[in-house]
């Protein structure tokens, strides 16, 4: 590898910072917030089952479907981290390897109702349908940016870890 590479110089995570979460949540929050926004102003009732809907996809589905096979999560004592909530995950248990179709088809369906329920109530108000897609937008591109280039789940689709970097890691004692 040429001493020119930029992602040279940045190191593969073993573990996620106080930074790494407080960024996680943070973009993860502001398209949840403008999605409650839009629909709180029809009505509380939806609200909350927006929430629900929320709580399902990243406290059941999410772990149990794709973090369950994220080598960030697996490296404590055999359960699953979170990033969002630290701790909290106990009960789900590690399974390193590829995700099955079957898992896949359940994260992509489970994430669907999180990210289209506020959409009618957003088509009321387009200023804040435009803010709801740059913001998911903004938290895709730059988790993309900021996480997937150090990424250490090299099963992941999102992984942009280089080969040559992946295969030195992969080399070294303990992985």
């Amino acid at each position: 590898m040429s001493s020119s590479n930029p992602l040279q110089a940045i190191p593969l995570k073993v573990e996620h910072s106080t930074k790494d979460r407080l960024y996680w949540n943070f973009f993860n929050l502001i398209p949840f917030l403008i999605g409650s926004i839009a629909i709180a102003r029809d009505s509380l009732r939806w609200v909350a089952v927006y929430i629900c809907i929320a709580l399902l996809f990243f406290l059941v589905i999410e772990f149990r479907f794709a973090c369950t096979h994220c080598l960030y999560y697996i490296r404590s004592k055999g359960c699953v981290k979170c990033m969002m909530l630290h701790g909290v995950p106990k009960i789900f248990k590690e399974r390193p390897g590829p995700h099955s179709p079957f898992e896949k088809a359940v994260t992509a369906l489970g994430a669907l109702p999180m990210f289209l329920f506020p959409v009618y109530w957003l088509f009321r108000d387009p200023l804040l349908l435009v803010a709801y897609i740059v913001a998911w937008a903004l938290f895709f591109l730059t988790a993309r940016r900021y996480e997937c280039i150090r990424c250490i789940n090299f099963e992941c689709p999102m992984n942009r870890v280089p080969v040559e970097v992946r295969t030195e890691f992969e080399g070294k004692e303990g992985f």
